[in-house]
């Protein structure tokens, strides 16, 4: 397929958004921004700025013209709309599209239909639908969790609290990225392009457990007291499931869910053992590197 020159990128004010800007910037792409509104300043003189209407096709289209390839950073809430987006791509010729997920076992068939992972089938069988008729390819990263997220919230471990809840007795693997690993990554991708054509990369920048990280922070804070429970993966699942089947679309309901699932281990391959990290020059991370995250968590 054609060389990918330029990009547009939706979701750029986002969380993933501005690592994903730059490491584009830095690879010479040709960038756009797609936004609602424009504020002065904001990014990058090299940047093109358009205000689009995300609820219409026609609007994206216009904007799309002459653009190689959309990457999607958009929030959560917002992964349902991706499909105007698709069409709009479509309509615009554009060569590849990058959709916003960026999850752990997003891609597991076996969850999709669980609360919180069937937008990300949605979306997938809308690009699917699209390159079966000729009009686009399309490539889902998946990354596992965000290492800043792992160790800023209490996900893995409540490093403030010195809490923690064990799953399955602690062991289970899980891959994680940095967001600007993973921005990088999103550079790679669209560097080569043949070899990324429909499918899922994965990059894993470490493979950590729970019980690992709480080791190092026993060792770096030995005198800390840690409060340690244990819980089965699918009980805490059961829970989550049960809970909105009842009606209970809380957050506290939905994390059950994807912390069950996303720290489940081979249940449904949260740890990237085979991935592409060559391709991508992604490197993996030193023990020292990880425990001198720990230290930072641990404040």
């Amino acid at each position: 397929m054609s060389e990918i020159r330029s990009v547009a990128v939706a979701g750029a004010s986002g969380t993933l958004g501005p690592y994903v800007l730059k490491a584009l910037i830095e690879a010479k792409f040709q960038v756009r921004v797609l936004t609602r509104s424009k504020k002065p300043g904001q990014y990058d003189a090299s940047v093109d700025v358009v205000e689009v209407d995300f609820a219409s096709v026609e609007s994206l289209t216009a904007a799309l013209e002459g653009i190689d390839a959309v990457v999607s950073t958009v929030t959560m809430a917002a992964i349902p709309t991706q499909t105007v987006l698709i069409d709009a791509a479509a309509a615009a010729g554009v060569q590849r599209f990058i959709p916003s997920e960026y999850g752990s076992v997003t891609t597991n068939p076996k969850l999709e239909v669980f609360p919180g992972y069937e937008s990300f089938f949605k979306i997938k069988h809308h690009l699917q639908a699209k390159t079966h008729a000729g009009k686009l390819t399309w490539t889902v990263l998946a990354c596992g969790g965000f290492l800043e997220y792992l160790f800023a919230e209490a996900i893995v471990l409540d490093f403030a609290g010195r809490k923690v809840t064990l799953l399955d007795q602690g062991d289970n693997r899980l891959s994680a990225t940095s967001l600007a690993t993973i921005g990088k990554a999103i550079a790679g991708i669209l560097k080569s392009p043949e070899a990324t054509k429909n499918r899922v990369v994965k990059v894993s920048e470490a493979i950590v457990t729970q019980n690992q990280l709480l080791r190092l922070a026993e060792a770096l804070r030995p005198e800390d007291k840690w409060e340690i429970s244990k819980v089965a993966a699918s009980a805490l699942l059961k829970e989550g499931l049960d809970a909105i089947s009842a009606g209970d679309f809380s957050l506290p309901a939905m994390f059950k869910i994807i912390k069950s699932t996303g720290l489940a281990g081979d249940t449904y391959g949260a740890a990237y053992d085979e991935n592409d990290n060559e391709l991508l020059g992604v490197e993996v991370l030193a023990e020292e590197d990880i425990k001198n995250m720990v230290a930072e968590a641990l404040g």
